[in-house]
């Protein structure tokens, strides 16, 4: 019985060196200044992409993507993506066969190209959220003159 006290005290005592670790926040404020340089970026450039990461945990990730025209169509071996709308409205195409795929120098595992053919149209609105599979193809299409903005959670 002693040993089974020790045991579960040495557990107990052992508990607070794996929660150490503090909560991670982003205030709406800070979510709204990155979404203004990000969208200034879009504008910019020629792919209508603005994107940056978050957070990076390793196996989890979380990403803000702002989208003022239709990009590639992507896969991602290794990443499930969980897309959460916060502005616009996109047509999520998943599933079916990416065509002209290609994989991407140095990242292992992701495939981009121009087009999914055969796929499932799903049409996003703020505050809609969708999962997307590792190894499923998606491809986000923005409608023409509009910006998009949403966060994606990826998890491997």
């Amino acid at each position: 019985m002693l040993s089974l006290k020790l045991s579960a005290l040495a557990l107990f005592a052992a508990a607070p060196l794996f929660a150490q670790s503090a909560a991670t926040l982003h205030s709406a404020t800070d979510l709204a200044q990155v979404e203004t340089r990000l969208t200034a970026t879009a504008k910019s450039s020629p792919s209508g992409v603005g994107i940056d990461t978050i957070d990076d945990f390793g196996s989890a990730r979380t990403l803000m993507v702002v989208r003022v025209h239709t990009g590639d169509a992507e896969l991602h071996d290794r990443w499930a993506d969980q897309m959460y709308i916060t502005k616009g409205t996109v047509t999520l195409v998943t599933g079916g066969a990416m065509k002209g795929g290609h994989t991407l120098a140095g990242q292992e595992g992701e495939t981009r190209g121009p087009s999914v053919d055969g796929g499932q149209e799903i049409v996003l609105h703020v505050g809609d959220t969708v999962h997307v599979p590792a190894g499923v193809p998606h491809w986000v299409k923005v409608p023409p003159g509009t910006t998009t903005t949403y966060l994606i959670f990826k998890e491997k």
